[in-house]
């Protein structure tokens, strides 16, 4: 599987690209559940978190981090939905989970058709979109639940400006046994 640098400013971490998808999906789903569409620039990063979720170029997924986290009070935002992931990650079994990411992705697409970032000419097209991920397929991910909770905890330090790593730094971050 390909990796992604997800970066602030070429400050970041290098990541899988289904760790990057699953990011953009609960924090998506998270957006949704607390009901922030209203407040234009996060209905706008939902919106490009999705599109980016297709992917386009394997391993060269985003987070599209600088262009919307440009304030402190958007850092804010977003960490705190990514402490309420990290809860939801650590005390449930069954929110990382193949048919849950796989109900999160058909969110995402659907929004992708919604606001006319991808059109999709009809319902097959639709549904291969969705199950090109292939979570629904991903049996046992809960029992690496602790690696994808690690890749919220990454991007939250690096949202925080806890990280000083370059994608041509030694990857020690995911050394977190």
């Amino acid at each position: 599987m390909a990796s992604s640098f997800i970066d602030i400013n070429d400050i970041g971490f290098w990541a899988k690209d289904g760790f990057v998808e699953a990011m953009q999906l609960c924090l998506i789903n998270e957006i949704e559940n607390r009901n922030l569409d209203s407040i234009e620039w996060i209905n706008e990063f939902k919106s490009e978190l999705a599109l980016q979720a297709l992917p386009m170029i394997y391993g060269g997924m985003s987070m599209r981090l600088n262009e919307f986290l440009d304030t402190d009070e958007r850092k804010t935002q977003i960490v705190e939905m990514l402490d309420e992931i990290i809860i939801k990650i650590d005390s449930s079994n069954s929110y990382i989970t193949g048919s849950n990411m796989h109900e999160m992705r058909k969110r995402a697409m659907t929004i992708l058709s919604e606001t006319g970032k991808t059109e999709f000419k009809d319902e097959k097209e639709f549904e291969k979109t969705v199950n090109d991920s292939r979570w629904n397929e991903s049996n046992g991910i809960s029992d690496v639940k602790d690696r994808y909770q690690h890749s919220f905890v990454l991007l939250k330090r690096l949202i925080n400006g806890e990280m000083s790593s370059t994608a041509s730094s030694k990857i020690d971050y995911w050394n977190y046994y």
